[in-house]
């Protein structure tokens, strides 16, 4: 059996600081030619280094989430002096903020998050959401917050069925049924994100960081349900359904504009240099949902590459989460393109 993933060589990290090749989600790809020179992948030992650096930044971002706003610039560049000592994975997401890494590691390739990672995650975002309910409409909030966290039982079930997916005599039939059941919780989540998103005359920054929750959690979907779809060697299905998220998450980030974001949460000021304050504290945090989302459409997009040259080489999913489960020591890892 041939082994499929490598360490990271200097010549990529040079290349990207160089300005020859750029990152493209999981994608190394060539500047001037668009050839896809290698797919990037984080290993376990990734996941341990990251949840060791986030550890005393915040509960919530020691989880695994991090609300809009509450990563500030000066904790970012702790959080990437920590990582020090992984300079090649650095040299290659230089541009990729910390906030991105703590919605779902670092959103490239196949989650190698076991279930006590993802779980972690989840509760973060529910706890999250229950905090903001106090703040927002408790008129209605109550009623859709029951929802959600009905929803959140039912993805917490089903992380526990992907994590035990290795023990199981049946792995592929209930592979299939809980890719369907990771599905559909993303889809029922998806109407509580366009509620918020598509009102077009008042928003707040509760309203920013409700949005940011709620695509945290459908990426967490995503994430899942591709890594399901791995273990039983189905990278057909799993690059459709990478397709369909990538898809997913360009219609959620298609009508939204930070500038917009930023004036309707400033809706609500008392006169012109009041809006104008406000506009101005709320357009980072805009910036960084509208980013967000677009990113998660490229990386989905990623996934569906890395599913493909599998297939082209007759690999086998399975495998590949294997070599990323069984690495201790490289965070980094490449499929040659």
């Amino acid at each position: 059996m041939n082994t499929l993933l490598y360490e990271i060589p200097e010549k990529f990290v040079s290349q990207v600081s160089g300005g020859q090749a750029k990152v493209v989600g999981a994608l190394i790809k060539d500047k001037l030619t668009g050839q896809v020179l290698a797919h990037v992948q984080p290993t376990s030992a990734f996941e341990k280094i990251l949840g060791s650096a986030l550890q005393g930044v915040s509960s919530t971002i020691s989880q695994g989430f991090n609300p809009l706003g509450v990563l500030t610039a000066v904790q970012n560049e702790q959080i990437k002096s920590r990582l020090a000592n992984i300079q090649t994975s650095l040299g290659l997401m230089q541009n990729l903020q910390i906030g991105t890494l703590a919605v779902s590691g670092l959103g490239l390739g196949v989650s190698v998050a076991g279930f006590a990672m993802m779980l972690h995650r989840l509760k973060g975002i529910e706890s999250h959401l229950v905090d903001l309910k106090e703040r927002i409409d408790l008129a209605t909030a109550e009623r859709r917050s029951d929802d959600i966290q009905g929803i959140f039982s039912v993805i917490t079930a089903d992380l526990e069925t992907v994590d035990t997916l290795h023990a199981r005599r049946d792995a592929s039939r209930v592979a299939e049924e809980v890719q369907i059941s990771l599905s559909r919780s993303a889809s029922r989540l998806q109407p509580h994100f366009s509620r918020v998103s598509e009102n077009h005359e008042d928003m707040t920054n509760e309203d920013l960081d409700l949005l940011w929750s709620l695509a945290a959690a459908i990426r967490l979907c995503s994430d899942a349900s591709f890594k399901a779809l791995f273990h039983i060697d189905e990278l057909a299905v799993a690059g459709e359904i990478a397709r369909k998220q990538a898809e997913r998450f360009a219609q959620l980030s298609a009508p939204l504009s930070a500038d917009r974001l930023a004036r309707l949460c400033a809706q609500s000021a008392e006169n012109v240099e009041m809006m104008s304050d406000m506009r101005n504290m709320a357009l980072p945090a805009a910036q960084v949902l509208v980013g967000g989302l677009r990113q998660s459409a490229i990386q989905a997009e990623s996934q569906a590459s890395l599913a493909s040259i599998l297939i082209e080489r007759g690999a086998s999913g399975r495998q590949y989460l294997e070599e990323l489960e069984t690495e201790t020591e490289a965070p980094l890892l490449y499929l040659p393109g």
